[in-house]
């Protein structure tokens, strides 16, 4: 796996040129632009910290091999008995795993993760017409209020059609004797663990991500290594955390994730959740006012140049734009004959070769209307990039946060939220 990073500022803000290389793990490094400041010596403090705290679980996930061992055989075991998966679960129950489905581009495959009624007894209605089918429940905490409705509907419909049900249910959750641990335990169904130390929107490394991985039939081997690969890239992870901030500090409030493949769209889903949890709060660890992070925001590929690239290009110059390029996709069949003036110029190109064109043109398009961009590329999208990809974002959210003393794994806003909806519910 290798990627190149070249950061270019617009020229007005360009100071001295500094151009480093280096290898780790086949990957190379080019810096174009600097911070004002070097933020980098502190930067590297903050990563120490973050490495050195015990309660940040999802650390240490890489190296659990008994845990990857146990989601690659039950998710072998579900491909071999079942024809159809449906997975149950939202926020960071659900993301992570999807973009793994996305990879993987399975029909074989339904989530249930928005509890909108139409598609829920519309994904319902289709997969009990399916062969087998098999049901994961997903939620940390085990009581999510919009997977234990779910799974009353899922139920029901069975019951309705007197089907079986419950001989085909797999759960995922804390083993803490909750509801649905209770329900695996009293149904004497497979339950596998989301270790307490990890929070939700960290656990795509958990059996969460790495069950239906294996269902796939992805390699967990490779996902496991670029996980590694990421924890050991210190230099990667600070460098990006020092532009991130950097551009924070020129008020781009906006940090927009363009990712130019069509299978990283629930990858970008899953990185805005990641990011907007995390960095997003009120008061910092001493109660003072926190620091106001961007919000994120994710396109994909040449769709987004036709909807949101006039407001970045001609807007505010308020965002941060990180592209991210997969050469992978640039190749492909050769075009002999086209059939339209539009394309004649295009003849014996490789169909990948427009797509190349339009990574490459919309970054130097915004680079020439001050807009500040990044270009992050890679030689493939596979597993390991997958796993690289997981754990270098997770490990630059939590050194930013260490770095301006913000709690990174807890969500204040989002609890509210929930006991709002208790009360409304009970009202």
């Amino acid at each position: 796996m290798s990627f190149a990073i070249g950061v270019i500022m617009p020229y007005s803000q360009l100071s001295a040129t500094a151009n480093h290389v280096m290898v780790i793990f086949m990957l190379n490094l080019k810096t174009f632009k600097q911070s004002p400041l070097d933020l980098k010596p502190a930067l590297l403090s903050a990563l120490a910290q973050v490495k050195k705290n015990k309660s940040i679980g999802y650390l240490t996930l890489p190296f659990k091999d008994a845990a990857w061992a146990e989601s690659k055989t039950l998710g072998q075991s579900i491909r071999k008995n079942y024809d159809h998966l449906v997975v149950v679960g939202i926020g960071g129950s659900s993301m992570g795993s999807r973009c793994l489905a996305e990879f993987a581009n399975s029909p074989d495959i339904s989530f249930l993760d928005n509890i909108d009624s139409l598609e829920t007894e519309s994904v319902i209605s289709k997969v009990l017409k399916l062969g087998k089918v098999a049901y994961l429940f997903v939620s940390k905490s085990g009581t999510t209020i919009e997977i234990l409705w779910t799974l009353d509907l899922i139920f029901q419909k069975h019951e309705d059609l007197k089907k079986s049900f419950w001989e085909h249910t797999f759960f995922i959750t804390e083993l803490t004797g909750n509801t649905l641990h209770g329900l695996a335990q009293k149904h004497m169904r497979p339950c596998l663990e989301i270790p307490l130390d990890v929070g939700g929107r960290f656990s795509v490394l958990t059996p969460v991500g790495l069950l239906v991985a294996s269902f796939l039939e992805i390699d967990l081997d490779l996902i496991q290594q670029g996980a590694q690969n990421a924890l050991l890239d210190e230099k990667h992870i600070v460098h990006l955390s020092e532009q991130f901030l950097a551009s924070m500090d020129r008020q781009e409030n906006i940090t927009v994730f363009w990712f130019y493949s069509s299978r990283l769209r629930w990858f970008g889903f899953w990185l805005q959740q990641l990011w907007a949890e995390s960095l997003g709060k009120t008061t910092d660890r001493a109660q003072g006012k926190a620091y106001p992070f961007s919000t994120p925001l994710s396109c994909i590929g040449a769709s987004d140049q036709h909807s949101v690239l006039q407001q970045i290009m001609d807007g505010p110059k308020d965002k941060f734009v990180s592209i991210f390029r997969f050469k992978d996709i640039e190749g492909s069949e050769i075009i002999r004959h086209p059939m339209f003036p539009q394309t004649q110029n295009m003849k014996g190109l490789q169909f990948g070769s427009l797509i190349k064109a339009e990574t490459l043109a919309t970054q130097k398009s915004l680079d020439t209307q001050g807009v500040s961009t990044a270009l992050i590329e890679f030689d493939e999208l596979s597993p390991k990039t997958l796993g690289y990809l997981f754990m270098l974002f997770q490990l630059i959210v939590s050194t930013m946060a260490e770095f301006k003393n913000i709690n990174a794994y807890d969500q204040p806003a989002v609890e509210h939220g929930k006991k709002l909806i208790r009360d409304y519910l009970n009202a």
